[in-house]
């Protein structure tokens, strides 16, 4: 259909084209008279006389414009024929490609073909694109290059100002097309683009006219059939596809008569039937009032059944309002509450700013009494630097006094020295020496006591401090143990009730979550999970074994179909806030176990995972098939027969690893890991035995923690002993170390005693009078000094009271600050309380007004369904009954009327059947009736439709002719022949007559015309042809083969001048002969295709363009 529709669009066009150019070019009223040519009749006197026309100046001004749209400006071929690579850049008027034979120039209209869409049988050259792959190569490219600009462009918001058509061509494959934009941008891929472009722009690549061949050249140029000539022109106008058009409408309208003729003969029967359909629903009749009698007892029940539903509706808005007669005294409770939080807020806030005012204030008294702390801290070291050179002044006056003192003494002691006995003194001096060093042999005794006893008290405390060390990871330990058994039992106590418990706390709510968007239909499938929910033990020895097998992680986890489902399950999982998430697994669900019997393991007699479950889900299955393995895993009791088992040679088929009754594995790699699980996650059966054993080892664990902590804090109790001990051994070494020196400084002293030879003293006389000049001078010192510091005391005193004043202020501004802090506090207090008074009597209004909004969705639900039943029945009785009968009685005398009418119906039939039958009938004879007057009116107007388009047609027909004529006429006056065509429609024949004017004969056919004339003939037909298409570029190939050279130029001449005058289309002609003589054109591009290799298979071509 869409091919029809193009072809409609092109023909109308085309039409439209046709009846332009025919005005154009028949203008009778400004042409002159000539007289004929002897031997030409009336209709060929037209014919000479229009050759003489004058071109109209604003035609030819809007001809000699270039084209804007649809001519062809580059094409490119790679493995094409016997091109490897080649680009060819065409003018945009007439373009001649020059070259020998075998240069590869018809290859290039080839590809003008091929690349726009045609067929490869309509080129002459192959049965199949293959064909022109180039030898060697797996695939060709051709690239068409289309102008695109101007009002007629197509599409230049996505094309741009050209069109790329790429077409591929595979040996192994049909290949494809690649249309694409200025910028390089594809577009579109499909042929059906390629066709609509085609025929926006009338491009016929499949009119042997619009692109002539050399084989087709060949044959017309020898064709002196008339019927070829005949089936040429109508080809090259198109003629043909409205001929094949018409035939078409023609069959249909055939079609029509024969449906019109078969419902024709059909409608008497139909209308007899219809007629005794109708008799037998007039009988029925006489049961109208028994049947309006059920009728209003249907009524009846309808408005009873609407009346109780109003009843009970009734009922419900009592009890909403008895509801909500309620709701104001929780909400005078909840405004009570918000007034409260309202005023603690206000208070708070109040406070908040008062506090801020404080702490604005203990800014500014921070500064004050920084300055005052610093002039005080100022003043003080003043006063304490005076003190202290008073301080230095008396020291060295106590110094220099003490030394003055001690000269005397010396000089008193030498003085007393001579009468002395110096002997005594020396035997005194032994004795007591060796006292002393009886005193420092045993003090340095104590030392090394307590030396040895600190460092069994260092090694002690070190001993119980790792010790400590060691016992904290062990109370850790056991006190995460106790606690993970207290979470264990509590989620036993919760599994009894609810068994997804056993999983953890949270994952109740998870499951009822998902449910929950189960049920909004928020998933494709509904995930599946826990796992562990799915799974039950045979045998429950093997708990410990299976779930070492299957971890906890997988028996967890959930089961999701696709990335969406576990997207929405993830944000689940967020929205509970679950402290350890579940292990999520995607896998396709299927509605089918696996079959796994070619990989289950060799076992014996011994039993797999697979074996020892029940599993009530091919999905879950399906997923510890997939994720733990469970047909490759053996269970084996004994520790030590699992070892034996899979360490043996051979090692047992498809034996993955032996788990051993309390868990532990077994590889076939000769590893072997103990299981330190020794509870039961969740396939136990028993669950209160469960709890008892866990409450035991919750028992152990508490116990074992009371011992720990009691060893620690024993530990502690040593360790501060140790601790006390070894302070008192410091300070009892400290004091022995103290006496040790002075000991051995007083034995070093008496034992390096020398005996002093008398002295002078004199010397020492007047060293005393030194010291009293010096004591003189110190005192003086003193006394001014102790003068400054008598000045800074009532500075002093002053500034500090000054300062006791700031801090005062200070401590008062702090104690407002804290007593505000104070009220705060207790504003918050009062705030939080009167909120968890809001929110108990929110939740309590929020309950309330749930149960409101229940009843109230109920009334509305109610209502809903009282007015919906309401309008089905008031549509079927729109009058209400007043019945007051109840349903039950109103149901039991339509059964009894029901039954009646049955008894009716087996006499005369049902009513409901006789009805259907009759309106069926009647309907099917009406529409029949409207059926034929339709088609009578279509057969009518296609009828009428044919005749004015083969009227059109036969217009269309003959100014075509007539332009034919006149142009053949004109481009054989170029060579001083004449020229002139009799068409025979009916037998669909052309015949062409040629005079040559210097023979002064008339030729009747191209039989006895020399091949040069003949040829010159055919390339007048086609210029005259080309004239009447509207085709945008027009292809010759080798059209002056067999021309002589007088011919050859004047054909060279007519061609390039009828491009010359109609600048807007595109002429495209390939010759083989010399174009010296053509090459100062402007609008004219000469192509000089590369001289043929000939002992090569192939070209490497390129273009030298002259």
């Amino acid at each position: 259909m869409a091919a029809r529709e193009a072809d409609k669009r092109s023909r109308k066009r085309r039409k439209e084209d046709v009846d332009d150019d025919y005005e154009e070019a028949t203008p009778a009223k400004r042409r002159t008279k000539h007289s004929a040519p002897e031997g030409l009749d009336e209709s060929e006197m037209d014919i000479s006389e229009m050759s003489q026309i004058e071109p109209d100046p604003a035609l030819s001004a809007s001809v000699s414009r270039p084209a804007e749209c649809g001519i062809i400006e580059k094409i490119s071929l790679k493995n094409f024929m016997c091109h490897s690579n080649l680009d060819v850049v065409l003018g945009p008027n007439a373009t001649i490609l020059n070259g020998k034979n075998g240069s590869g120039k018809s290859a290039i209209l080839v590809a003008i073909v091929v690349g726009l869409g045609g067929a490869a049988s309509s080129t002459k050259r192959g049965h199949a694109l293959k064909n022109f792959v180039k030898e060697g190569c797996s695939g060709a490219v051709i690239t068409i290059k289309i102008k695109n600009r101007g009002d007629n462009a197509y599409q230049t918001e996505l094309y741009g100002d050209s069109i790329i058509v790429e077409r591929r061509i595979n040996v192994d494959t049909t290949g494809n097309y690649k249309l694409k934009s200025s910028s390089e941008k594809t577009v579109a891929t499909t042929k059906e683009e390629l066709t609509r472009i085609l025929d926006h722009f009338n491009i016929q690549v499949d009119n042997p006219v619009c692109v002539l061949q050399q084989d087709m050249s060949r044959s017309f140029m020898h064709s002196t059939s008339a019927k070829d000539k005949y089936k040429f022109f109508m080809q090259a106008t198109q003629l043909d596809l409205m001929c094949r058009n018409y035939r078409d409408i023609l069959e249909y309208k055939d079609e029509l008569a024969q449906q019109m003729q078969s419902k024709k003969e059909s409608l008497p029967s139909l209308e007899r039937d219809a007629a005794q359909k109708e008799q037998r629903f007039k009988d029925l009749e006489r049961l109208d009032k028994l049947e309006h009698k059920k009728a209003q007892l249907e009524c009846d029940i309808a408005w009873a059944q609407i009346k109780e539903l109003e009843s009970i509706l009734e009922e419900t808005r009592r009890a909403v309002q008895d509801k909500e007669k309620r709701l104001p005294q929780y909400q005078k409770k909840l405004a009570d509450c918000e007034t409260a939080i309202t005023n603690a807020n206000q208070k708070r806030e109040e406070l908040r700013a008062a506090l801020e005012e404080i702490r604005c204030e203990v800014q500014a008294a921070n500064g004050v009494q920084n300055e005052k702390v610093t002039e005080l801290r100022q003043r003080k070291q003043a006063l304490r630097s005076a003190q202290s050179a008073a301080q230095q002044i008396k020291s060295k006056i106590r110094a220099t006094d003490t030394d003055r003192q001690q000269v005397m003494a010396h000089i008193t002691q030498i003085r007393q020295d001579a009468k002395r006995d110096r002997e005594a003194e020396s035997r005194e001096r032994e004795t007591k020496l060796q006292q002393l060093r009886q005193e420092l042999q045993q003090v340095q005794d104590r030392l090394r006591t307590n030396t040895a006893f600190r460092t069994d008290l260092e090694h002690a405390l070190r001993s119980h401090q790792e010790r400590k060390y060691n016992m904290k990871s062990d109370l850790t330990e056991a006190k995460r143990q106790a606690d993970q058994q207290q979470r264990r039992l509590e989620q036993l106590r919760s599994s009894i009730q609810n068994r997804v418990q056993v999983f953890g706390r949270d994952y109740a709510e998870l499951v009822r979550r998902i449910d929950q968007a189960h049920e909004q239909r928020k998933f494709r499938r509904k995930p599946v999970g826990p796992l562990g929910l799915h799974v039950k033990l045979r045998d429950e020895k093997w708990a410990l074994a299976v779930e070492a097998c299957l971890t906890r992680g997988v028996l967890s986890g959930i089961l999701v179909d696709n990335g969406d489902d576990k997207r929405i399950v993830q944000q689940i999982i967020r929205d509970v806030r679950m402290e350890r998430p579940p292990t999520l697994i995607m896998m396709q669900f299927l509605d089918r176990q696996y079959d796994v019997s070619r990989n289950k393991a060799a076992c014996g007699h011994h039993r797999t995972v697979m074996d020892v479950l029940d599993i009530d889900s091919p999905v879950v299955f399906n997923a510890l098939i997939d994720q733990r393995g469970i047909e490759s895993h053996v269970l084996i009791e004994n520790a030590e027969e699992a070892r034996m088992f899979i360490w043996s040679r051979p090692s047992p088929a498809r034996c993955s690893s032996v788990y051993t009754g309390d868990g532990d594995i077994a590889y076939p790699d000769r590893n072997y890991v103990s299981n330190r699980v020794r509870n039961v996650f969740c396939l136990q059966r028993n669950v209160e035995s469960e709890i008892a054993h866990v409450e035991q080892d919750l028992r152990q664990s508490r116990t074992a923690l009371t011992q720990l902590s009691k060893e620690r804090d024993e530990l502690d109790m040593k360790i501060n002993d140790a601790n006390k001990e070894l302070r008192n051994n410091r300070n009892k070494m400290g004091r022995d170390q103290d006496m040790f020196n002075r000991l051995q400084a007083d034995v070093q002293e008496l034992a390096s005693f020398e005996e002093d030879a008398p002295l002078d003293i004199a010397t020492l006389e007047e060293d005393v009078h030194n010291f009293d000049m010096k004591l003189q001078d110190m005192h003086n010192s003193l006394q001014e000094a102790e003068e400054q510091v008598t000045e800074i005391m009532p500075l002093l005193k002053q500034q500090q009271a000054e300062h006791n004043a700031v801090v005062a202020q200070h401590e008062g501004i702090h104690q407002r600050g804290d007593k505000l802090k104070s009220d705060i506090t207790k504003a918050d207090h009062d705030l939080e309380k009167a909120k968890k008074y809001k929110e108990h009597y929110e939740g309590s209004l929020l309950a309330k007004q749930g149960e409101v909004d229940k009843l109230c969705d109920a009334v509305a639900s109610q209502e809903a369904d009282v007015e919906r039943k309401a309008a089905m029945v008031r549509q079927a009785y729109p009058n209400r009954s007043t019945s007051r009968r109840s349903v039950k009685h109103l149901e039991s005398e339509l059964k009894q009327m029901e039954k009646a009418l049955v008894e009716r119906d087996k006499s005369h039939g049902n009513r409901e059947e006789i009805t259907a039958e009759y309106h069926e009938v009647s309907t099917r004879f009406l529409r029949l009736k409207a059926d034929i007057g339709v088609l009578d009116k279509l057969g009518e107007k296609l009828g009428k439709a044919m005749v004015n388009r083969q009227e059109s047609f036969q217009r269309i027909r003959d100014k075509l002719e007539t332009r034919l004529k006149v142009y053949f006429y004109m481009f054989m006056s170029r060579r001083g022949y004449q020229g002139h065509f009799e068409f025979s429609h009916p037998n669909e024949t052309l015949d062409m007559h040629v005079k040559v004017v210097d023979d002064a004969k008339l030729t009747k056919d191209t039989k006895t015309l020399s091949g040069g004339e003949r040829s010159f003939s055919m390339v007048a037909f086609i210029l005259a042809l080309w004239d009447v298409m509207e085709t945008p570029f027009r292809c010759l190939d080798e059209f002056d083969v067999f021309m002589d050279l007088v011919n050859r130029r004047i054909a060279m001449e007519m061609l390039l001048t009828a491009a010359n005058t109609n600048r807007k289309r595109q002429f495209i002609l390939l010759t083989p002969q010399d174009l010296s003589d053509w090459s100062n054109k402007d609008h004219v591009r000469i192509l000089r295709m590369k001289d043929p290799v000939r002992n090569q298979p192939t070209l490497d071509d390129h273009l030298v363009p002259r």
